[in-house]
């Protein structure tokens, strides 16, 4: 199994990882900020971000644990590691010889852990150390060496499916190392060679073997589980710890409804993988002047709505460089739908925009911030009547920017299997547009060469 996603999908949010640390240290200050609320004792505990590491031998689930607590309690949290259940007294000092109750009173550590620390009123997070996908994974093993009947086994399995129904954990990381790696970290350097009881390349090989069958199981019986795959063999434990905040953080996200948005405009390095994982970029023919409206109705364009925009673009550069309006661009629109912050990545083609977008709603307080934050380059206001081409997925704007014109703009969303030049450009002819009247460039670049003495 590669490195990445055991059974799950990650968050359709606004992050995409992995994440430098000045982007961890403002997620995080957003995820403390939307957990770290105040209740009154007649209220229900508020959930805690609670975390399972598991795997197999020698994989660096320990040291990386201790990284990840470091991480966020470094940033405020009160996190909580509890011991493994193994060195709870009662299971570790084996107080039975009877193996199925000895195993029960570890399976019942594990459970406590995930009932309690789920809603724990002083923890932020809290990070336990092989719980219930684990305690699948002993009973597998024991049921494979015939320890337990397959009936106690099924019944046990059951029982904790219907646990992780609760979704109760919010995520759950397997570490791997292959048998290769697990044996190099564990002998080299070692006085002797001589392998152990269990840590030999059979024992490892079956532990990886049974862990796969475990998560098939967990996967058909508990839907939408939250359970990540990070295969260490070629990772330090810096690496290790930067996989796991690459998917750990968006799930928190996700989870816990934190509005991401509202960070986004300070890591302009978040907003550009964002809108590079976008699988559609903008399409869109600039032409000077306005087409007479019965034309455009007889063309099969529907009118939709009006609106009065205020565009204040931003230089998403260091205030030192001058803004270029073919980079990537930012800009904060007000109109009848209220206030947006718009990002657009580089132009790739002069006429055609071939931009990749992201945008989301912002307030009044957030744009002060964001002004503070980047340098303005200008302000535009136009007048835009909105058209669409009914089921085609086409835009059409009659724009009148005030100190620029009249424009006509057409826009189709492009991907990299489809793109819709020859369309726009028909469109553009059945309005009365040619080649002559079409504008290189955009808005912005208008704006700034009127500014260019």
């Amino acid at each position: 199994m590669e490195s990445g996603l055991a059974v799950f999908n990650q968050p359709g949010d606004l992050l995409v990882g992995p994440f430098g640390e000045e982007e961890t240290s403002a997620i995080l200050e957003l995820v403390f900020n939307t957990i770290d609320t105040p209740f009154r004792k007649s209220e229900p505990v508020p959930k805690t971000i609670l975390v399972d590491f598991f795997g197999t031998q020698k994989a660096g689930k320990t040291k990386t644990t201790e990284k990840i607590e470091q991480v966020f309690r470094r940033h405020k949290f009160n996190a909580f590691c509890p011991p493994e259940t193994a060195e709870i007294e009662e299971v570790r000092n084996k107080l039975t010889d009877n193996q199925v109750v000895a195993q029960a009173i570890h399976l019942t550590g594990v459970q406590d852990y995930v009932l309690n620390l789920a809603q724990h009123p002083r923890c932020h997070i809290a990070i336990i150390s092989r719980g219930l996908i684990d305690m699948l994974y002993w009973y597998e093993k024991g049921l494979r060496k015939g320890v337990y009947d397959a009936s106690h086994v099924e019944r046990v399995r059951n029982s904790i499916y219907e646990l992780l129904r609760m979704d109760l954990v919010d995520a759950f990381f397997f570490f791997s190392c292959s048998v290769e790696t697990a044996m190099r970290r564990e002998y080299e350097g070692a006085l002797t060679q001589r392998r152990g009881s269990k840590m030999n390349e059979k024992d490892v090989a079956e532990t990886i073997a049974i862990y796969e069958s475990v998560l098939c199981g967990v996967h058909e019986n508990v839907s939408g589980i939250p359970v990540f795959h990070v295969d260490t063999s070629d990772m330090g434990v810096k690496q290790a710890g930067e996989e796991v905040l690459k998917f750990l953080l968006p799930t928190i996200c996700a989870r816990f409804n934190v509005p991401v948005s509202h960070v986004m405009p300070f890591a302009p390095s978040l907003i550009r993988r964002h809108a590079n994982r976008s699988p559609h970029f903008e399409e869109q023919f600039k032409f000077v002047g306005h087409p007479d409206e019965a034309v455009v109705s007889g063309c099969g364009w529907n009118f939709v709505a009006e609106y009065s925009q205020e565009d204040t673009y931003l230089n998403p550069k260091d205030r030192e460089q001058p803004s270029d309006p073919f980079d990537e661009i930012m800009r904060i629109r007000q109109d009848e739908n209220g206030l947006k912050f718009m990002y657009k990545g580089a132009q790739r083609d002069s006429l055609l925009s071939h931009r990749f977008p992201c945008s989301f709603p912002i307030d009044e307080a957030e744009v002060k911030r964001i002004q503070e934050t980047y340098e303005t380059v200008l302000t535009l206001r136009k007048k835009r009547r909105c058209f669409e081409m009914a089921d085609q997925n086409l835009t059409l704007h009659l724009d009148e920017v005030e100190g620029l014109g009249k424009f006509t703009e057409f826009r189709a969303q492009g991907s990299s299997v489809a793109t819709h030049t020859e369309v726009l450009l028909k469109l553009a002819g059945d309005l009365g547009f040619s080649l002559a009247s079409m504008v290189e460039g955009n808005y912005l670049s208008l704006a700034l060469s009127r500014q260019t003495p």
